[in-house]
């Protein structure tokens, strides 16, 4: 893995503490983070790099067992109003800080863990200050769901994030697809020989999907006031699922591949009038 910076803007919010810090700490721990490594969050909450650690790892609840130390000394936190251009002045001198302690060669990772209402200006604040440019290390853009409200406004959204970064610098997530479970449809599907000959409408008669959920709506009730559930699970979660179960054998195992068999199944799926 490249050395890099990874920012997270709304590090104060329920997806850092409960999902990201977790994830990045277990590749910490089977040594899948390079050598030359930073996190940085960033939100409006005021908090210094120590209260920060505490928050998203010290005190943690969604991190099983002892916690080591060393993980801590990768965190940082840079508190801005993250709806003020001049506030990423700030932003830019602290990866050119951190850039340089870390020797992290310039590639920086930009996960927007915020309301989707902040998807399109954030980019455009980071493009003002010159942090989409390529010219020294890579740049990259991560966008979790949901992505629009809509088709209209997800095509807006779209060219409003072209503005600022190129098509291979943006990464759309929809997090169920990293998980286990999902993964392994593709296995158990297409490399093995008893179950792909049957994989067809001869024998199976329809499939059913179920969300099966540990936990409620929590803190985040004014996110499902604004989506609701149709749009959060349904759309996206479920539909990805769907579309795994149901496309046809990709021809490579590469993400444009797989995409395209996704997107021919889905062309096929009736409208509920």
């Amino acid at each position: 893995m490249d050395p890099q910076i990874f920012v997270i803007f709304g590090a104060s919010g329920d997806l850092t503490q409960r999902k990201l810090i977790p994830a990045i700490y277990e590749l910490y721990k089977v040594h899948l983070l390079p050598e030359h490594f930073a996190l940085l969050g960033v939100s409006r909450t005021e908090m210094s790099d120590d209260a920060f650690r505490r928050e998203v790892f010290f005190d943690n609840p969604h991190i099983e067992g002892a916690k080591d130390e060393g993980f801590s000394r990768y965190l940082f936190y840079q508190p801005i109003d993250t709806m003020q251009q001049e506030a990423y002045k700030k932003v830019r001198a602290r990866l050119a800080k951190l850039d340089e302690e870390r020797q992290t060669e310039g590639n920086y990772v930009f996960y927007l863990s915020t309301p989707p209402s902040l998807y399109p200006k954030i980019p455009a604040f980071l493009a003002n200050e010159g942090l989409n440019n390529s010219n020294k290390g890579w740049k990259r853009l991560v966008i979790e769901k949901p992505f629009g409200y809509s088709r209209e406004s997800a095509r807006q959204l779209n060219q409003e994030l072209l503005q600022y970064f190129g098509e291979d610098q943006i990464f759309r997530i929809d997090h169920y697809l990293g998980k286990e479970t999902v993964q392994n449809l593709l296995v158990t599907r297409f490399a093995n020989g008893i179950y792909e000959p049957l994989w067809n409408r001869n024998y199976i008669h329809h499939i059913e999907v179920t969300a099966a959920e540990e936990i409620g709506v929590e803190k985040r009730g004014g996110y499902y006031d604004r989506s609701g559930a149709l749009r959060d699970m349904v759309q996206n979660h479920l539909l990805q699922v769907v579309a795994l179960l149901a496309m046809e054998p990709p021809a490579g195992a590469d993400a444009d591949s797989l995409r395209d068999e996704k997107v021919k199944l889905l062309r096929q799926v009736r409208t509920i009038e």
